[in-house]
């Protein structure tokens, strides 16, 4: 058996989900988390599946995530629908309950979050709300994960009733439509109500057309054409579709006013976020307070005051230095493996996986902080707050979903723009996440923050994240004065109440980035570690030769010297580069195996040539599985190339400003400063070409 999970953004759908079925689909207090149906088994029905639907407030599709909805509905084999419904907004949730019992399929009506529904003093009748909507309906708390209200929910799905739907009473024009359209669908190969399908058509459900015989399409909206005339002639109402709605509204009135019961007086909630909210979403310190706010979520994550992930790193990184390295080198002399294996195991293998692996814990304990922001509803907030700033460059108010998505992997983040309804918001959304700093950057970032800006870690994390903010927001605003000029949706969020998260929840997911991350270091970085090591120690005249000898260095020499203007032209630094194409964290293990370790990173970089080396890995080209999600969402060869060049372009440009900028104000302020640095550079470039870490210096 299958049933269709369905309800209104931010219901809790995707909690109720994960404890129905015993798994752990992400979770975030804001609308846009599931862009894409998931699917799986009810834990105590055998047998049955249940199919997680994108949230929608209506079944008439306004995005290509909602789009999803009405197909599972009218192409799908499905034996019922779950309609999970926030009690704390019945009347809202309700609007799209009607339209899925007019449908005429079995129907549980799952009222969530009874326990904040209490805590304001209320209780629903649920048996009087199933009698009236002619529907099963139980009320639970999904977040408690309660297992008598799971098995309460499971023997409802046992026992569903069949029913034939309920019928509103519509104004006389509408039920004349209904019938007419209804007579020239009456063959139509959908196996669904065709009184529904007709209503659906009058709502203005466009998405019904492309599943009928369109050569009937042109007397259907002659028919919807004839209704709107007589609802506005009859002064019935404004429109067709508000007609409608007036219809479903004054029904539902009646409903809540006869199934809301008050057992308590006491202060509403909403007043209590009210109150925060009026400092965390004021125009005018809603958007500085979300900086203060991620600057200490990095401060904690990366800096040396608070700096739990960084002492958690400095912990691991002395294990796996003092330990993992140095006592796997002593087994493999002992059991007399030497030479070019042992270089290959330790220094290509071992230390190309633990490069990266060393900063998992600054990684888990940031994206912590992210999932406690997420589960108590402050992040929805912080996209109310960004909706007039991010309009003035070009965005929907829902393209913060995406971007906050972005800071954890670019690919669900594309995929999250299905929330948008306008196309050429959608492209141009696409096109710019990739400039937001995702996961597999943060090893490039903290690598380089640790050896070149240690005292000012937090402020240079910061900093480096708040650039690709910009550019993202001065590519999006140039987009929209150009070929986007004239795009435009309506941004509808729902505002949830702020709630205690679930740890439970937030160690979960921080327990999947950390086992995503490994595993990756397991297999695609290790075996990226391999070959770099391979192609650095193998050349023209052999094996364990000279590194600046290997094809690798002959390979990477053709193209260094277009970043010599950036002042990383060497074919250590752009052999990374061309490795983070197939994944940014390989840039990292890249790194420290062509230098030889973190020491030959710091001799081969000053802090300029840092900087410049971090913006540019920050900006350039997104990773090939980024590249083949935006092929796949937009459809285009054209975007898609777009959108590896661009960013090349922008990176380059930006980086090359910075270098030039720094240089210039050094020789500016003193000529001294500025002999130093060339001199010193030319040291490094000796002292680096022949292999030579030990050398130390004061960037």
């Amino acid at each position: 058996m299958i049933f269709l999970l369905a309800g209104n953004p931010n219901t809790g759908k995707s909690t109720f989900f994960n404890s129905m079925t015993q798994s752990h689909v992400h979770v975030g207090n804001y609308s846009g988390v599931t862009v894409e149906k998931r699917v799986h088994h009810i834990k105590n029905f055998e047998g049955a599946n249940l199919v997680d639907l994108p949230g929608t407030y209506n079944v008439s599709p306004s995005g290509e995530d909602e789009g999803v909805v009405t197909y599972s509905i009218l192409n799908e084999a499905y034996n019922g629908i779950i309609n999970i419904i926030d009690s704390t907004h019945l009347k809202r949730n309700l609007h799209l309950t009607i339209q899925l019992l007019e449908l005429g399929v079995p129907t549980l009506l799952v009222l969530n979050l009874k326990d904040a529904l209490k805590n304001n003093g209320y209780v629903i009748d649920t048996d009087k709300l199933s009698k009236i909507l002619n529907a099963n309906a139980v009320s639970i708390s999904a977040k408690d994960r309660n297992k008598d209200e799971q098995l309460l929910v499971a023997d409802e799905l046992k026992n569903i009733r069949t029913f034939k739907g309920i019928e509103l009473e519509y104004p006389s024009a509408v039920k004349w439509g209904i019938q007419r359209i209804h007579d020239l669908l009456r063959y139509d190969i959908l196996q669904v109500n065709k009184k529904w399908l007709a209503l659906q058509i009058l709502e203005g459900n466009q998405g019904i057309f492309q599943f009928l015989d369109l050569s009937k399409e042109e007397k259907i909206r002659n028919v919807v054409k004839e209704v709107e005339e007589r609802i506005v002639n009859e002064k019935v109402a404004l429109s067709l579709k508000g007609a409608i709605f007036n219809t479903r509204r004054e029904f539902l009135t009646k409903v809540v006013d006869d199934c809301m019961i008050k057992v308590e007086d006491k202060e509403h909630s909403k007043y209590f976020n009210q109150k925060i909210d009026r400092v965390l979403t004021h125009p005018a310190w809603g958007i500085p307070i979300f900086f203060m706010i991620m600057l200490g979520v990095y401060q904690i994550s990366f800096g040396n005051f608070l700096g739990v992930g960084a002492f958690l790193t400095s912990v691991l990184d002395y294990v796996w230095a003092e330990f993992v390295l140095n006592y796997s080198s002593i087994a493999l002399d002992f059991i007399g493996i030497s030479g070019f294996a042992h270089g290959l195991i330790v220094d290509g293998l071992l230390a190309g996986v633990g490069g990266i692996l060393i900063f998992l814990p600054q990684i888990v304990v940031l994206f912590f902080l992210l999932a406690v922001m997420e589960g108590t509803g402050y992040m929805a907030r912080v996209a109310i707050v960004m909706d007039r700033f991010l309009g003035r460059f070009g965005f929907n108010g829902k393209s913060i979903i995406p971007i906050i998505s972005g800071f954890g992997c670019t690919v669900p983040a594309i995929m999250a723009t299905r929330t948008i309804a306008d196309k050429k918001e959608r492209v141009l959304t696409i096109l710019t996440i990739p400039f937001v700093s995702c996961s597999a950057r943060l090893p490039i970032y903290v690598i380089f923050i640790n050896l070149f800006f240690n005292k000012y870690r937090a402020f240079v994390m910061l900093g480096i994240y708040l650039l690709g903010i910009i550019v993202m927001l001065l590519s999006a605003k140039l987009f929209s004065l150009t070929y986007f000029k004239g795009s435009g949706s309506n941004f509808i969020l729902e505002v949830p109440p702020y709630r205690i998260p679930q740890l439970r929840t937030i160690f979960y997911q921080a327990f999947e980035k950390a086992k995503r991350f490994i595993k990756k270091a397991g297999t695609f970085i290790l075996i990226g570690s391999v070959i770099l090591w391979l192609l650095s120690n193998i050349g023209p005249s052999g094996i364990d030769i000279n590194p600046d000898d290997s094809f690798l260095s002959v390979i990477a020499g053709f193209i260094a010297p277009i970043f010599s203007p950036l002042g990383f032209g060497t074919w250590q630094a752009t052999s990374s580069l061309i490795s983070g194409f197939l994944a940014k964290e390989i840039v990292v293990s890249s790194l420290v195996v062509l230098y030889g370790g973190e020491a030959g990173i710091g001799i081969a970089f000053t802090s300029l040539t840092a900087l410049t080396y971090v913006v540019f890995a920050s900006l350039y080209v997104p990773c090939i599985s980024t590249v083949a999600t935006i092929k796949s969402e937009t459809g285009s060869v054209k975007w898609t190339a777009f959108g590896v060049v661009y960013p090349f372009v922008v990176a380059y440009l930006v980086s090359l400003v910075i270098n030039l900028k720094i240089v210039i104000f050094i020789y500016k302020n003193t000529s001294l400063k500025m002999g130093f640095y060339l001199e010193e550079r030319i040291i490094m470039k000796y002292i680096v070409g022949n292999r030579i870490f030990s050398y130390n210096h004061n960037s």
